[in-house]
């Protein structure tokens, strides 16, 4: 996870901003945490009360991706450091 000074996360906390920063980061780096075969068909749109939005190439995708969902949230909450991710939609693109 990319670090921040100490000044800027306590700013952050104080005003209950770091968990956005987290979601944030969990969906700008995207591409670098699930990997490039992933990132090629996938896009992380948004997070939403913890539930993660993915857009899909197509339904073959969202199948698999599907079986593999445990361990991606497991994947981006490490990342995260913390649970920011409870739940992961797979949206197919259309």
């Amino acid at each position: 996870m990319k670090k921040v000074g100490p000044l800027i996360e306590n700013l952050l906390r104080r005003y209950d901003l770091w968990q956005g920063y987290k979601q944030y980061l969990v969906l700008d780096q995207w591409g670098s945490i699930v990997g490039p075969e992933l990132a090629e068909v996938t896009k992380a749109e948004n997070i939403s009360n913890g539930i993660l939005v993915v857009r899909v190439k197509d339904s073959v995708w969202a199948y698999h991706l599907s079986m593999l969902k445990p361990q991606l949230k497991k994947k981006l909450n490490e990342y995260a450091e913390s649970t920011v991710i409870k739940d992961i939609y797979f949206k197919i693109d259309q």
